[in-house]
C-alpha cells in the first residue's frame, strides 16, 4: 500500500534473493524462458503499483495541517514547552508510517548533514581565533565555550579577564562574534538550539 502500519506486527518484507544459479544451467533455462513468456496471458494478477492517490492525498493533508500547527506551537511557546512537543509528537505520528523514496529520504537528511557541517565550521573558526590566534589554551577553550556558542557577552567577559590572551582576544573579538552572529542565524533558520 506504500505505507507501513504499525499495527501489523510483521516486519516489512526484506528484498527477494534469487538462489544461485549454476551456469550451465542457465543457458538451458534461456532456451525454455522464451517459451514460457510467449505462452504467458493477461489474465495474471495485477499487481499493486504504489499508494492509493486518495489516501495518499489525506495522509498528505493531514500532515501539513498537523505542521502549521506545530510551527505555530514552536514559535508561540518554544520548543521544550509541553504543548510544542505535543505537537511534535502528533506530527510524528501521522509521519511515521509514510515510506520516502530514496531520493526524498536523502533529501532530507542532506539538510540535516549541511546544517550540522555549517555549525562546525564556525565552532572550528571561534576555536581557531580564540586557540590560535590568542593563544588561548585548548583546554581552557573547550572547558569554557560549550553552553555560550551564541552568548555574544562570553568574548566580552574573557576579554576582560586577566588571562595572558585576554587582550589578544580582545582584538580579535569582532571576528568571534561575527561567527556566533553565524550561528545564531542558524539556529533561527533550522528552529534548533545549538545544543539541539
Amino acid at each position: 500500500s506504500g505505507y507501513i502500519d504499525p499495527d501489523d506486527g510483521i516486519a516489512p518484507p526484506a528484498a527477494e534473493v534469487p538462489p544461485p544459479v549454476d551456469a550451465k544451467a542457465a543457458k538451458a533455462d534461456d532456451d525454455t524462458e522464451d517459451d514460457d513468456a510467449e505462452a504467458s496471458t493477461d489474465d495474471e494478477d495485477e499487481v499493486e503499483s504504489g499508494p492509493d492517490p486518495i489516501i495518499a492525498a489525506q495522509r498528505f493533508g493531514a500532515v501539513s495541517d498537523q505542521m502549521e500547527i506545530t510551527r505555530k506551537a514552536l514559535k508561540k511557546h518554544g520548543r521544550s514547552n509541553k504543548l510544542a512537543i505535543a505537537e511534535l509528537l502528533a506530527l510524528a505520528e501521522l509521519f511515521m508510517p509514510i515510506k520516502l523514496v530514496p531520493k526524498q529520504f536523502e533529501g532530507l537528511v542532506e539538510r540535516v548533514r549541511s546544517a550540522l557541517e555549517r555549525l562546525r565550521a564556525q565552532e572550528r573558526a571561534i576555536m581557531q581565533l580564540c586557540v590560535r590566534d590568542a593563544r588561548m589554551p585548548r583546554t581552557d577553550f573547550l572547558r569554557q565555550f560549550p553552553g555560550h556558542e551564541v552568548d555574544e557577552s562570553w568574548s566580552d567577559a574573557l576579554a576582560k579577564g586577566k588571562a595572558k590572551y585576554a587582550e589578544a582576544i580582545a582584538r580579535l573579538q569582532p571576528d568571534i562574534i561575527r561567527c556566533q552572529q553565524k550561528l545564531t542565524a542558524l539556529e533561527t533558520e533550522t528552529g534548533l538550539t545549538i545544543a539541539e
